[in-house]
């Protein structure tokens, strides 16, 4: 089994700026949302941050959301590593690391969605963000559950520390697996690295939204 995870949120959405502004970004599918100009710039910080990890916690492996913004952030990351000397880190794309699955609801601002599905709004609060499930998509313990399935699959194996490029949700739902509630009120910042060290028979959260500048960008996309 690995002794290090390092999972990181990807940079700055168009989303993020968008919902920041009070504003949704339509006719964009939620998988095709691409990072800004300061998404691209804090995963070059990023990776120049993973960089300065001692060797023994250096990622030598990676395994990454299919969806845009997370690619565009590993490829800031690898283009820092190769400029440094470095060879590009092994990736695999995984489906079970996509953020939450909004259906109906996809790419909405919570304003949107109380004018346009206000009995999804009721349904929302009434039933709790854990269990409630927009029609089409997954509610918090469904990515749980993938998430679950993808640490047993990967996690467990032995290998070099692991890289994972995500989305908050599945930062968070990490957490919850590897009995390290967050500190705080549970924000994953953009660009950050959350990193866990197995030691004995548990593991330790080590590192919490650690960021190597200054990082902006909004929640939950």
């Amino acid at each position: 089994m690995t002794s290090w995870i390092i999972a990181v949120r990807h940079g700055e959405s168009e989303a993020n700026a968008a919902f920041a502004r009070g504003r949704s970004l339509p006719g964009v599918r939620d998988a095709d949302v691409a990072l800004t100009a300061l998404g691209r710039e804090q995963s070059a910080l990023l990776g120049r941050d993973l960089l300065a990890l001692p060797d023994a916690e250096a990622p030598g492996r990676v395994c990454c959301s299919p969806f845009v913004r997370a690619r565009q952030t590993l490829r800031a990351v690898q283009e820092v590593l190769v400029a440094a000397g470095g060879a590009p880190l092994p990736v695999t794309c995984d489906e079970r690391l996509r953020d939450r699955q909004m259906g109906l609801l996809e790419l909405l601002t919570p304003e949107e969605i109380r004018e346009r599905f206000p009995e999804q709004a009721r349904r929302r609060e009434r039933e709790g963000e854990a269990v409630y499930r927009p029609p089409g998509g997954e509610s918090v313990r469904d990515v749980e559950a993938r998430v679950r399935d993808f640490a047993a699959d990967v996690v467990a194996r032995p290998g070099p520390p692991l890289l994972v490029v995500t989305h908050d949700a599945v930062v968070l739902a990490l957490c919850g697996l590897l009995g390290t509630p967050p500190p705080g009120d549970a924000r994953v910042v953009n660009a950050s690295m959350a990193r866990w060290w197995r030691a004995g028979g548990g593991w330790r959260l080590v590192d919490w939204n650690r960021v190597a500048a200054r990082a902006g960008g909004g929640g939950g996309v």
